[in-house]
């Protein structure tokens, strides 16, 4: 039943998504890549503000009536933290992976060290001289140009839109529900469940993932993942960017769009889904009941 949930609320998300061009080829870790904090903590590129915003295709009664009847808020309950982890390195995620769901139907195919030994990943893809660091790739982890420059374009994101994200809610970066962890490039800590030894940080759900539902309409920078962690990538990303949201500023982030209810959080195991849902809702469709 929660499968059939999961696939519902996916498909209601999916049908809205811009992919912005054909991507090129994505990079390999070189002397390129940046050394940084992780990819939600860089700052969002600037330049952008004057591009006119891709719009997804959405009737306008539903902008016009808000995302409340769109959505179907809901806190998704804490999960046990991860303690055994695979090698016994934290970096390299769980040692049994979380194949429950929401999270195990977006892990199908994955291999954590992609076609890679433990050894090469390591090398590949932590700071060298401190293995305990990962290196993060540069432009924020977009697909690069032939001018080395981020392939990125400003989308507006409409009531009803459906976003997902593993980690905590501090960061920039969302994705539309639903998409491949192997598209979004990410390394395989970030399937580990907070606290993880030495954070402090709060409980969470499994794997820190998180879906959320667009109440008000509000722009990103929206691109195709480039690969890296060993991972395939070219799924789509959505970076906030403070310039198309003047009054949020440097405050930025998938907290401040959920204080000022610009999104809310969903719980995919929660209401089941009535027979009005449907990938691009249509007048008169309501939120769905509980079971």
């Amino acid at each position: 039943m929660k499968h059939a949930r999961w696939l519902v609320a996916l498909l209601s998300g999916a049908a809205l998504a811009v992919v912005p061009g054909v991507a090129p080829t994505g990079a390999t870790p070189t002397s390129a890549a940046r050394l940084a904090a992780p990819a939600d903590d860089v700052a969002p590129q600037s330049g952008e503000g004057e591009q006119e915003p891709l719009r997804a295709a959405l009737p306008t009664n539903a902008a016009k009536s808000g995302g409340q009847r769109l959505c179907r808020p809901g806190t998704p309950p804490d999960a046990p933290q991860t303690t055994v982890f695979y090698g016994g390195n934290r970096l390299f995620g769980p040692a049994q992976l979380p194949y429950a769901s929401p999270v195990g139907p977006l892990l199908a195919g994955y291999q954590r060290f992609g076609a890679q030994t433990e050894n090469q990943w390591v090398q590949n893809y932590t700071v060298p001289g401190d293995p305990t660091r990962l290196l993060f790739p540069p432009e924020s982890g977009f697909v690069l140009g032939p001018d080395g420059r981020a392939v990125k374009q400003r989308q507006t994101l409409l009531p009803g839109y459906r976003l997902d994200r593993f980690g905590f809610t501090g960061g920039a970066f969302l994705a539309p529900l639903g998409t491949p962890f192997g598209a979004r490039s990410l390394a395989p800590q970030s399937l580990n469940t907070p606290p993880t030894p030495p954070a402090t940080t709060p409980p969470a759900p499994l794997a820190n993932y998180h879906t959320y539902c667009v109440l008000k309409p509000f722009d990103v920078d929206s691109g195709s993942i480039a690969p890296w962690f060993a991972q395939p990538g070219l799924g789509t990303q959505f970076q906030l960017n403070p310039a198309y949201v003047p009054k949020a500023g440097a405050n930025l982030t998938v907290q401040w769009l959920l204080d000022h209810k610009f999104i809310v959080e969903e719980y995919l195991g929660g209401p089941c889904p009535t027979t009005t849902t449907r990938a691009v809702p249509r007048q008169g469709d309501t939120a769905p009941q509980a079971c």
